[in-house]
């Protein structure tokens, strides 16, 4: 498994770069490489490993799958809720078109690429990080990763107009949100392990060493964020607020009080911002705290008016949209306004709503079993607070579907997920 904890660092280092280049050509790339990593994986794991990992909580495949299900009903010609543009089409070559959900398979087809990507990623991901040692690899390159696109965040900034394009600076935005929560992470395993060594004779150097890089990692993304909107500051403080309750809770063992403290808090948090959020009418729930407020919101809108409950299709916006444009309307990206309109428009607002329910559930799975863990509980604690983030995020900007934050996004859960159990046998 070496190999494949090689790949898969390689991979979530060179995410920064991918930022700046993250064309079509780049997710054959990645698919390729991916694949590489499954193959080798396949056949090097391990027969305690593969036991333990199967033994991960099903909910993790179960809730990546359903997505990757839905993308392929829609590509299928099934003849029932196709898109009216199929009618269309039937009635100017005066013969019956076969109709599928989808606008336009071929990029629905992209589109289910693009996810099976991530979730192989995540898979991957999780085979690494079932050993502890290489689990740490995983969390230091995250960390690297994470900092550096939040350096490349802070260039923009004093960048003559700027120099990421709409979607890069999302994507940046949205890691330098999570390198908080990771970098955060990696603190609190410094001080678990020198806890854990503290007979070691250098245990106390190597704390304060440990302390001072992710210190600087957590300043270097939480600094890149002070430019950004306030949504994604507050995305950020509840992630890393997340982290620091499940760690209080532990250490104080409060329990139950604990637990419902925390909530206390992040309802209360909710309501200030959704008290403080000004509304505007006819406006949809997924387009309310979009960064972007100019046009594209109003796009966004108009298509989410007439969108199906079963979607247009993946990966349909970009084609779709020239339809709804009007005159004086900017220049668009290839998704909506926010993560959240852009699934509820292609894959339908039932399928929003259960993946909102699934990533939720996934959470309370992550954040139960880092309080059940002896050591590491670090590890399902911050996949949990990124999946907190991830989904605060969704409903801030687009970033989240992009390849770069996919990547660092599926990692995290990938490790979170395959650490949420103590592995007390090897072989």
């Amino acid at each position: 498994m070496l190999n494949v904890r090689n790949i898969l660092i390689a991979l979530i280092c060179l995410s920064p770069l991918i930022l700046l280049w993250d064309k079509i050509i780049i997710q054959g790339v990645l698919a390729g490489v991916v694949a590489v990593a499954l193959a080798i994986t396949a056949y090097n794991l391990r027969p305690g490993e593969t036991e333990f990992l199967v033994s991960v909580p099903r909910l993790f495949f179960v809730t990546t799958a359903i997505p990757a299900v839905w993308i392929v009903v829609q590509i299928l010609p099934l003849y029932w809720f196709t898109h009216p543009i199929w009618r269309s089409a039937a009635t100017v070559f005066q013969h019956p078109v076969v109709g599928t959900i989808s606008a336009d398979p071929g990029v629905s087809i992209i589109a289910l690429g693009h996810y099976l990507i991530m979730a192989a990623v995540a898979f991957v991901s999780a085979a690494v990080s079932v050993d502890r040692l290489r689990a740490t690899w995983v969390l230091f390159a995250l960390t690297a990763a994470t900092s550096l696109t939040a350096v490349l965040l802070t260039i923009h900034y004093f960048y003559p107009d700027g120099w990421l394009a709409g979607a890069q600076y999302e994507q940046a935005k949205d890691c330098a949100v999570l390198g908080t929560i990771i970098a955060g992470a990696a603190c609190v395993r410094s001080v678990e392990r020198y806890e854990t060594h503290r007979t070691a004779s250098r245990s106390e150097i190597v704390l304060v060493q440990r302390l001072v890089i992710f210190g600087l990692a957590f300043i270097v993304c939480g600094q890149a964020l002070a430019f950004t909107s306030r949504h994604a500051i507050f995305a950020s403080l509840v992630g890393i607020g997340t982290l620091a309750c499940i760690i209080i809770i532990r250490r104080f063992g409060l329990g139950f009080f604990g637990i419902g403290g925390m909530l206390l808090v992040i309802v209360g948090m909710a309501m200030v911002v959704l008290g403080t959020q000004p509304t505007q009418r006819g406006m949809s729930g997924t387009l309310a705290f979009a960064s972007d407020a100019t046009s594209t919101s109003r796009l966004s809108q108009r298509m989410l008016d007439d969108a199906p409950l079963v979607g247009t299709g993946a990966g349909t916006f970009a084609a779709l949209a020239p339809v709804y444009r009007e005159m004086g309307d900017s220049q668009f990206d290839a998704t909506a306004s926010t993560a959240a309109a852009t699934l509820a428009i292609e894959l339908g607002s039932p399928m929003l709503l259960l993946i909102i329910v699934a990533i939720a559930t996934s959470t309370v799975v992550l954040l139960r079993a880092s309080l059940l863990r002896g050591r590491d509980s670090f590890y399902p604690a911050m996949a949990g607070a990124a999946l907190i983030t991830l989904l605060l995020l969704a409903f801030i900007n687009a970033g989240l579907l992009g390849n770069t934050t996919g990547l660092i996004a599926a990692a995290t859960v990938g490790l979170g997920f395959a650490q949420s159990k103590s592995r007390n046998v090897l072989s």
